[in-house]
């Protein structure tokens, strides 16, 4: 799934503009994931709302969607979260791009439907060999309480 989620990236980052278009040229870029809220543990059957914190790239990035998705439709790969927040990168404007941008927080929904643990893979950048680098995350599920307590 890791190759599938850079393939995505690359796409992303790819112009969005004719050759043929004098007007503004936006790509993509992905900010590091600076932060989480997840909870230690989840309870099945339970709808979480994750918040997470990004910087965005420089001052010209402006933040476009968050992309959390799973790693397959099957298990163990539906219970691998992979996050990364998009921005879109305005290269015609009048900013400096070598000024970090400013920080965020964004938020997602999750359905807690699998007994088993959870792995999320926040996007923080990219290594040396332009590999990206993840931190990974491991929630652990509990059954959910029964009321008869």
């Amino acid at each position: 799934m890791k190759k599938l989620f850079i393939a995505f990236v690359a796409l992303m980052m790819a112009s969005s503009c004719s050759v043929d278009d004098d007007s503004a040229n936006t790509t993509y870029e992905l900010a590091e994931i600076t932060g989480h809220d997840l909870p230690k543990n989840f309870v099945f059957g339970e709808t979480y709302t994750v918040k997470i914190n990004y910087i965005l790239p420089s001052q010209c990035n402006n933040f476009a969607l968050i992309d959390a998705r799973t790693g397959g439709s099957i298990n163990p790969e539906k219970r691998e979260i992979y996050v990364g927040i998009v921005t879109s990168l305005n290269n015609s404007s009048n900013c400096d791009a070598t000024v970090i941008g400013e920080d965020g927080s964004k938020t997602f929904s999750i359905t807690i439907d699998e007994t088993e643990a959870y792995t999320f893979y926040f996007w923080t950048g990219l290594d040396e060999d332009d590999q990206p680098i993840y931190t990974e995350i491991v929630v652990p599920v509990e059954e959910a309480l029964s009321s008869d307590n």
